[in-house]
């Protein structure tokens, strides 16, 4: 009978682990399975109380899940939502809010030199189009999420992805035989907010960059009536893959 019993709990167990390699990452971050964390934020980390999260240019629902984007003027598709929702429970579940360094750190070069997200390298491209020859323009499209000025490249903002975590996007225009360039940064304690491990805190700081950058080429285009097509574009998606 102890055979028996035992037989079940480790075919109980091996099901289990099964199932959890076959559930995709949309399946997994669904408001339904992450909202109890995400409820928990009112009041902490920098978030105000209320029954919504406003943030980033973003307005989330606490009783319903629905995120709304205030720049874009349009709600989050599904998996859009649960990039964030992936993002805002690893929030959710830091152990020490130590603030903001002060200090910068670049995305690509020392937050994570090692991860490669083709949909940011290609965003990347397109701000690098569309802004190298007017970087003033980076202030108009950033208006709506609230930035302020750094001192850094020919132009840069800072914008709080998180109430702990900043993003600054530099541009430097191109110049002659120099095509123009740009720099992600984030402040040195960004990985405090973003998760326990490695393949966490790059996985959301390169969705929160895509999302950011993405959103920029988007408001961009909406304002001038541009033809994105036209446009290196990886989407405006909150991880790196869709």
């Amino acid at each position: 009978m102890v055979r028996r019993v035992k037989l079940i709990r480790f075919s109980i167990a091996v099901s289990s682990r099964c199932m959890a390699m076959s559930e995709t990452f949309w399946e997994r971050y669904t408001w339904s399975r992450v909202k109890d964390k995400i409820k928990s934020l009112p009041g902490r980390l920098g978030f105000e109380k209320s029954d919504k999260l406003r943030f980033f240019g973003l307005t989330l629902d606490l009783e319903t899940g629905t995120i709304y984007d205030n720049v874009l003027g349009r709600y989050l598709t599904s998996k859009e939502a649960s990039g964030m929702y992936f993002i805002l429970s690893l929030y959710a579940d830091t152990k020490s809010d130590v603030g903001e360094s002060g200090e910068l750190a670049s995305l690509s070069r020392q937050l994570c030199p090692f991860v490669h997200c083709p949909n940011l390298k290609r965003n990347i491209a397109g701000v690098e189009k569309l802004f190298g020859e007017n970087p003033q323009l980076l202030y108009k499209v950033a208006e709506p999420f609230g930035y302020t000025r750094v001192e850094f490249g020919d132009v840069a903002v800072k914008i709080y992805a998180l109430p702990r975590v900043p993003i600054v996007l530099a541009i430097w225009a191109g110049e002659e035989g120099m095509p123009p360039s740009s720099e992600i940064l984030f402040d040195k304690n960004a990985h405090y907010y973003l998760g326990e491990n490695v393949s966490d805190v790059c996985e959301a700081a390169m969705g929160l960059a895509r999302a950011l950058t993405g959103r920029f080429i988007l408001k961009l285009a909406k304002d001038l009536g541009m033809d994105i097509s036209s446009v290196e574009f990886g989407g405006a998606g909150y991880v790196c893959a869709d």
